[in-house]
Formats: structure tokens, C-alpha cells, sequence
């Protein structure tokens, strides 16, 4: 069993709880947060929880932490981690600056580590064989994806209350936590793109919606993602011969069409028990690396994170949009 520690008590940990006992191959030794009350609401999941930091850092059972804290933390803490030796899983987005990114994965490949970013995308089996599918369509001319998802902290939000993922200084709003997805969903197949634009609805220094636009030459990628809103979300694949829809969020992947000029069409789904499920690829993927010291592939799948971190640096500097000063 791989001995995880936890950086965080937010809504995510449950989610990777859940996942994590799916895989069969964790056991959550131990779970660290600021604030003990909210610990408490872990204390039957894991053999200790703590306040004290270093405990958790200075656990020698302890192999693997994972990184779910805030976006602005995720550079600082998850290099905490690596230096103390541990593996580290880390919550998507990786970092908010692409330089950040850089230091946390060359210090890993120096120190013989694995980092890993908990990206769902990346890791589904629907989306390897849509990956495959995509040279059916031909020529690709139009790619749209969706990922509209209403927060209910958005109310709150209006009303005035400033919560991390609404937060400026904690690089919170939709680009980071939603058009991630469709980025990792484009550029896992297409590559970096040859310009990135992003047009953002920003409110008190957040972007609460907006719409990133990848120039891929001949084709043009449109990226849309809000918490101000909700529409239907899909991930939409065009070319001169046919299309590839995917018919849920970018992050699920369970739902394709493939429907070709001709009329031919084919559809394959994905089915799994719930969200966790889908979410239990990722963890099972890490388990594979670490268990069999896959150092090449992990360095890959690095590699594919810096290309979404050098795009979100294009965007952020396209929308002018200002977090808590680097590092």
C-alpha cells in the first residue's frame, strides 16, 4: 500500500477519498489543515490528523503527499514536500505560473521524484481512444468545448464574500479551475498552440467566465468556462470529413459521438458508478509510476503539464488578470 498524506481539508479531499479507496493500492496515513474543526471531519479516514505541518512532512511512513490546497499554494507547498523527500500528487492547476511549474518538476526529476498533476483528463480511457478517433475527421478546422458550471459561491460572491476559489491573491476564478480541463482536453491531442487569447468577464480582479481562443494555424480552438453561468458542456472536434463530440464536461470524457460526412456514426460511453470512478484513473495511473518507478513516463506526462502552464501564462497575460505576487 502507498502511505498518503494530505495538504488540505477542502471540498476536493473527500472527492479523492473516495477515488482513493476505489484504487485499492492507498492507505491515508495522515491529513494536515489550519483548522482542527474542519479535521474533525476527517479523524475516521485517517490514522492521525494534525495541525502541525511538519509532522505530516517529517512522517517517514509517509510516501506520497498530496497537494490540495488553494491554487497560489500549490508552488510553495508541494516543493515543501519534495524536499522532504516525498513523492507529490498535486492538484490541478499545477501552479499559476508556468516558471513555478518549471522548478517544481526540475527539482523532482534531480531528487529521482515523482510529481504528478491530478488532472482527470489526462488519464481517462474514453479520451485515449477519442485521441485515436480524431484522425478519422480529416483536415481539423473547429474545435469548441464548454465547461459552464454555476457556482453556488458565486451568490455569495456577489453578496461580497470573497471565498479561495473567488479570490484573487488565491488565483482563484474560471480559467484555472475549469478551462484547465479543456486545455489539457486540446492540447493533449493538438500540442501548443501557435497564439492563445483570452477575453475574460472579470469582477473585482477574478475572471468569472470568459472565453480562451487557441491559433493552432489552420485551425482555431475556442475554450469557454464560467461560474457565472451554466450551459451544457461539451468538447466539440471538427473537421473536413466528420466530427468528434464529446458529450459531457472535458474533464469526465464518458460520453463521444462520432459522426462522419457520409453518415456513419459510431458512439461509445464510458459507464461508471459515479464521479469517483472517473476520478480513480488518475490515482490508479500514479500507483502504476510509483510502484514501477516509471520515471519516463511520469517525466511525459511533466511534459505535457508544462504545455498547459505555458498556455495559462499566455492567457493570464492576455487578460491582464493580476494574482499574489510570484515567488
Amino acid at each position: 500500500m502507498i502511505n498518503i498524506g494530505i495538504l488540505g481539508s477542502g471540498f476536493i479531499v473527500p472527492v479523492f477519498i473516495r477515488s482513493s479507496k476505489i484504487c485499492r493500492a492507498y492507505h491515508l496515513r495522515g491529513i494536515w489543515g489550519r483548522h482542527e474543526a474542519k479535521l474533525q471531519n476527517f479523524k475516521d479516514e485517517f490514522d492521525y490528523c494534525t495541525t502541525d505541518l511538519e509532522e505530516i512532512l517529517n512522517d517517514r511512513k509517509i510516501d506520497v503527499i498530496y497537494v490540495a490546497l488553494p491554487n497560489a499554494l500549490h508552488y510553495e507547498y508541494a516543493m515543501k514536500a519534495l524536499k522532504h523527500g516525498k513523492h507529490v500528487i498535486l492538484e490541478k492547476p499545477f501552479t499559476v505560473f508556468y516558471k513555478d511549474a518549471k522548478k517544481l518538476i526540475d527539482y523532482a526529476k534531480k531528487q529521482d521524484l515523482i510529481i504528478f498533476e491530478a488532472i482527470t483528463t489526462q488519464h481517462n480511457p474514453n479520451y485515449h481512444k477519442a485521441k485515436r478517433l480524431v484522425k478519422e475527421l480529416g483536415e481539423i478546422r473547429i474545435i469548441t468545448c464548454n465547461f459552464s458550471q454555476y457556482s453556488r459561491r458565486y451568490d455569495r460572491f456577489k453578496k461580497g464574500e470573497i471565498l479561495p476559489v473567488f479570490n484573487r491573491k488565491m488565483a482563484g476564478g474560471a480559467l484555472l479551475d475549469l478551462n484547465v480541463y479543456n486545455i489539457h482536453y486540446v492540447t493533449g491531442i493538438f500540442g501548443m498552440p501557435k497564439d492563445v487569447q483570452y477575453f475574460a468577464n472579470i469582477e473585482r480582479g477574478v475572471d468569472t467566465s470568459g472565453v480562451l481562443v487557441l491559433d493552432y494555424g489552420s485551425f482555431k480552438a475556442t475554450l469557454i468556462a464560467a461560474k457565472d453561468c451554466k450551459s451544457e458542456c461539451y468538447g466539440l472536434i471538427e473537421g473536413d470529413l466528420g466530427y468528434l463530440r464529446n458529450n459531457t464536461t472535458c474533464s469526465r470524457c464518458a460520453d463521444f459521438t462520432l459522426k462522419m460526412n457520409d453518415g456513419k456514426e459510431k458512439h461509445f460511453e464510458q459507464k461508471e458508478k459515479d464521479e469517483f470512478s472517473s476520478w480513480s484513473h488518475e490515482l490508479k495511473e500514479f500507483a502504476r509510476l510509483y510502484k514501477e518507478k516509471d520515471l519516463a513516463r511520469a517525466e511525459e506526462y511533466n511534459a505535457q503539464t508544462l504545455i498547459v502552464a505555458k498556455v495559462l501564462d499566455k492567457a493570464i497575460a492576455s487578460a491582464g488578470l493580476k494574482y499574489q505576487e510570484e515567488k
